[in-house]
């Protein structure tokens, strides 16, 4: 498995994990605590979405109902 992808699945998982925490999440407080452009947050939030894991909100992210 390429490292891109080892990178993506652990950004995924730990979205994931802030998300059952905190019960949200946002795009620009990702983005900042990854380091990455807010395009690929958006991307990780979209497949997550698809995935059925989370759902999606201007600005972010919360958890299913």
């Amino acid at each position: 498995m390429s490292s891109r992808k080892m990178q993506n699945i652990q950004r995924q998982q730990t979205i994931l994990l802030l998300l059952a925490l905190d019960g949200k999440v946002f795009s620009e407080t990702l983005k900042k605590r990854f380091s990455v452009p807010e395009n690929i947050i958006c991307n990780d939030i979209i497949y997550l979405e698809k995935a059925g894991l989370l759902k999606r909100i201007e600005g972010g992210a919360i958890v299913l109902e």
